[in-house]
């Protein structure tokens, strides 16, 4: 069941002048909530009244607490950084599917930029039942959050370099069996073409205007068909999706 709400915002905190992590006290709603799953959310200031919700996935949904964690990078974001504690905050959700619960598995877990708080918090919940590896990338250091391994593209931390770079060899010394993956679309196509063969479940972004079906504006080409990234996704099993057509 999809909800609509308006709720005081509960906490806001600075990660670093990119990146914040904002939060709302929602009993009812955060144990519904899964890893890839997300909400439409925006400010609910005056100024922002016209303004499209922004679909955000859930960082985390413990304690009947529900987590985001947002780039400021426009109007919609920043409007998002000056709310205070008490603020309110509208929100439509949880929307889409989620992750697989997996049992048993050797995990690898591949995220870049602000794809990374859905494989944040599947790996928390994978562990301790599979073994998980997780590996982030972004451009810079900021870019950057805590994983098993993080590259940026001017080496300011970690490896520099893709984080696709060293997936195969990371495939093979740990004998990886499932992938699950997040990011920006370059990066998901490449790594498809590094784990052709292996057990591959991809979330998508995307642009949307709805988030609940109605537009198909974010629809991708997936089997023989179009599917909805808000609604069939965002989670794909990756050898489905035609990414030829992307």
């Amino acid at each position: 069941m999809i909800t609509h709400l308006e709720l005081p915002l509960l906490s806001t905190e600075r990660i670093n002048r990119v990146y914040l992590r904002i939060s709302v006290s929602a009993p009812d709603l955060a144990p519904r909530c899964r890893p890839g799953m997300f909400f439409e959310i925006k400010a609910g200031s005056p100024s922002q009244a016209r303004r499209l919700f922004k679909p955000v996935s859930v960082f985390e949904a413990h304690d009947g607490e529900i987590a985001f964690l947002i780039k400021v990078v426009g109007p919609g974001t920043q409007a998002l950084a000056d709310l205070k504690r008490g603020d309110p905050l509208l929100l439509t959700g949880p929307l889409g599917n989620s992750f697989l619960e997996l049992q048993g598995k050797k995990v690898l877990l591949v995220s870049g930029g602000i794809g990374y708080p859905p494989l944040a918090w599947l790996k928390q919940v994978l562990e301790p039942e599979n073994k998980v590896i997780h590996i982030h990338g972004g451009a810079c250091v900021t870019d950057v959050f805590p994983c098993d391994r993080a590259y940026t593209l001017d080496g300011s931390f970690g490896i520099q370099g893709l984080v696709t770079r060293d997936v195969r060899e990371i495939i093979k010394a740990e004998n990886i069996d499932t992938v699950c993956s997040c990011g920006p679309m370059p990066m998901l196509k490449a790594l498809q073409a590094c784990v052709s063969g292996l057990l591959h479940y991809a979330s998508l972004e995307a642009y949307m205007a709805c988030g609940l079906g109605a537009c198909h504006g974010c629809a991708v080409p997936v089997g023989e068909g179009w599917q909805r990234v808000c609604k069939e996704g965002p989670v794909f099993e990756a050898s489905a999706i035609r990414w030829e057509e992307l």
